[in-house]
């Protein structure tokens, strides 16, 4: 079985490749509120964003930004 690993230099992520990102089945990140950029049927997600969107998740909720 070939293991996926997203390269650390790539900014623009596919689905597989940004499930092993987070640490996900792709299942699950279908269902995650994540900011994707859809083009036709392709779903990608840019790695910048998942860092922004992981840092916010960390924070406690009803923390003052």
């Amino acid at each position: 079985m070939k293991t996926i690993q997203p390269p650390n230099d790539k900014e623009i992520l596919t689905r597989k490749e940004t499930a092993v990102y987070l640490s996900v089945c792709v299942t699950t990140l279908d269902k995650l509120p994540i900011p994707r950029i859809k083009t036709g049927r392709c779903v990608r997600f840019k790695k910048s964003i998942l860092d922004s969107w992981l840092e916010e998740q960390s924070k406690p909720k009803g923390e003052a930004v």
